[in-house]
């Protein structure tokens, strides 16, 4: 509480001296002087005004002095700096900044960055644009699970002859609530001397369910198809737009694999990248 205010007048600037009970965190706190009106007017006998010219000395909690200037725009006490230094009060979350006449100035940061009070940045909503992200900086492990993501599944000619009985992994479980779309599966073929024979038609599908009994996950690619490679080359398996009709229990965090029905394949000794377009959703 404000309990002294004096004008001098016979100086210039003038001096105002004021008393208070206040600390320095309220003396600066917008609208302060206006709490205090009805004080002043009983120590002044009448509306205090303030003058251009006015710095002010204040005497304030706890057992403290130094001089400001009153702010009106922000109704309260602004700390004058020491000669060459900074005023050592600063409105909320402002940051001093030299401005164009290189004085240190109080400002609101603004733009891309908000701070508050404590001191904690906080990048603001749509400030991160492409053209501020380097090249190659972002992984798929850094997108939201829905944005496409790719994984590369190598298969030996044993896992290919094998994955009738024992399914190969494409994709690990997603975890709860989630369910894998593949969007399309490229078998890059490496062929070394035999062609593939027998099998049966190929499809990714939800568990580990041999003879590709679970779920289909994707389109499925006929054994003719890899049974007539007999050179180096590509073939594909559809995604599952169209094919899924599978039970919630059977799919939701529920990881993907490889099979094939009818029996194993046979003979064949190529290796195979495959390289898979999936997504990752939590249906409503």
């Amino acid at each position: 509480m404000i309990t002294s205010i004096k004008r001098e007048f016979n100086l210039f600037p003038n001096i105002v001296g004021i008393v208070t009970t206040d600390n320095l965190s309220t003396i600066t706190t917008a609208g302060y002087f206006s709490t205090q009106l009805a004080n002043v007017e009983l120590l002044n006998n009448g509306v205090w005004q303030w003058e251009t010219e006015d710095i002010v000395l204040i005497f304030y909690a706890t057992d403290l002095i130094g001089w400001f200037t009153y702010d009106a725009s922000t109704d309260a006490f602004v700390g004058v700096p020491a000669n060459g230094g900074i005023s050592n009060t600063l409105p909320s979350a402002d940051i001093i900044v030299g401005n164009a006449s290189n004085v240190a100035t109080a400002v609101a940061m603004t733009g891309d960055v908000h701070i508050s009070n404590a001191g904690a940045t906080t990048i603001q909503a749509g400030a991160v644009t492409g053209s501020k992200i380097a090249n190659n900086a972002v992984d798929f492990a850094n997108l939201a699970l829905d944005v496409a993501a790719t994984a590369t599944v190598t298969l030996s000619a044993a896992q290919i002859a094998g994955m009738y009985a024992t399914p190969v992994q494409l994709i690990a479980a997603p975890g709860s609530g989630k369910l894998i779309l593949i969007d399309s599966i490229l078998w890059d073929i490496a062929f070394v001397s035999a062609q593939y024979t027998s099998g049966g038609a190929i499809i990714a599908q939800y568990g580990n369910t041999a003879h590709a009994a679970g779920p289909a996950a994707s389109g499925s690619l006929a054994a003719a198809s890899l049974n007539g490679v007999a050179a180096s080359g590509f073939l594909s398996n559809a995604g599952g737009d169209g094919i899924i009709n599978v039970a919630a229990s059977a799919s939701l965090d529920t990881a993907v694999y490889l099979s094939n029905d009818t029996g194993a394949f046979a003979t064949g000794d190529s290796t195979v990248n495959l390289y898979i377009n999936y997504r990752v959703v939590s249906p409503a």
